[in-house]
């Protein structure tokens, strides 16, 4: 009889407890979720400890969580809502770091236009692969004086990492002012810093009328010339292997999927052979 009673009241306490459940506000929804959390055992971060992770047990299995507000600080509430297709998402630092060799959690923030956006997803996947931990900042149409106010914001927020991979230079190309363009170039190296490593796309033209082969010339030869004075930068010569290997063009611009992906190949593996060693040219010699 004891037994009965007692399972009586715990299905009416069930019963009661979910219908009012129902009906509860969100807020009262929240309670109640964060006491369940308290009762399955997530312990208080231990003496010295990050505050943003924390670890738990819960049928049998580790769990890790991040409280909102933490991951909220580790977007960049300033980056437009409204994206359309020429925006990237909101650049995000990540909490956890990846693990795995050469890369070994270390941070790296991609920069640059429309061709990162293209490539970011292949990019960011074999970054992470070997064990980099990338944050992207990319939009469509920028030139060099936007990628220097993303530094100036990664500076700000305390996200500009060891490590800085920039791609920029085809839009500079097309509305090209050269006194400006030298100018920028050298004024983004030196904002960056002599202390972090700096790896940097070269351009490579289609041709056309918009973006012509002398004009790819003269860009990377003026990122030569900013290379021979920073030891910290490293040309990515993606001219050389693009054109070495038949990277065909989508609309004068932007490259074709196959193209896409063997540039996130050629920076993933740069970046690979070349974090810390002071290169300054990786792949083929430029046309």
């Amino acid at each position: 009889m004891r037994g009965r009673c007692v399972w009586a009241i715990h299905n009416h306490l069930v019963h009661t407890f979910w219908r009012r459940l129902r009906v509860a506000p969100r807020r009262t929804f929240v309670v109640i979720l964060a006491v369940c959390i308290g009762i399955v055992g997530i312990p208080a971060a231990a003496p010295g400890a990050s505050s943003l992770v924390r670890n738990a047990t819960l049928g049998g299995q580790s769990l890790t969580y991040v409280p909102m507000a933490e991951l909220a600080k580790r977007r960049d509430p300033r980056w437009p809502t409204r994206i359309g297709w020429q925006g990237c998402p909101t650049p995000i630092w990540p909490t956890k770091l990846q693990e795995g060799s050469p890369g070994n959690g270390r941070r790296v923030l991609v920069v640059g236009d429309s061709l990162v956006r293209e490539s970011r997803t292949k990019l960011m996947t074999l970054l992470k692969q070997s064990g980099w931990t990338p944050t992207v900042r990319c939009w469509g149409g920028k030139r060099l004086d936007w990628v220097s106010d993303q530094i100036s914001r990664a500076k700000k927020l305390d996200q500009l990492p060891k490590t800085v991979i920039v791609v920029v230079g085809t839009n500079d190309m097309r509305w090209m002012s050269r006194p400006k363009t030298k100018a920028r170039m050298r004024e983004l190296v030196k904002q960056i810093g002599p202390r972090r490593e700096i790896l940097w796309v070269n351009t490579y033209s289609s041709g056309g009328d918009r973006f012509t082969r002398p004009k790819e010339r003269w860009f990377n030869r003026q990122l030569r010339k900013v290379a021979r004075e920073h030891d910290n930068l490293t040309i990515v010569n993606w001219s050389g292997i693009a054109r070495a290997r038949g990277v065909r063009f989508e609309d004068g611009l932007h490259y074709r999927p196959k193209g896409r992906r063997i540039m996130a190949e050629v920076i993933a593996d740069a970046l690979n052979r070349t974090a810390g060693t002071g290169n300054s040219e990786v792949g083929a010699p430029g046309a």
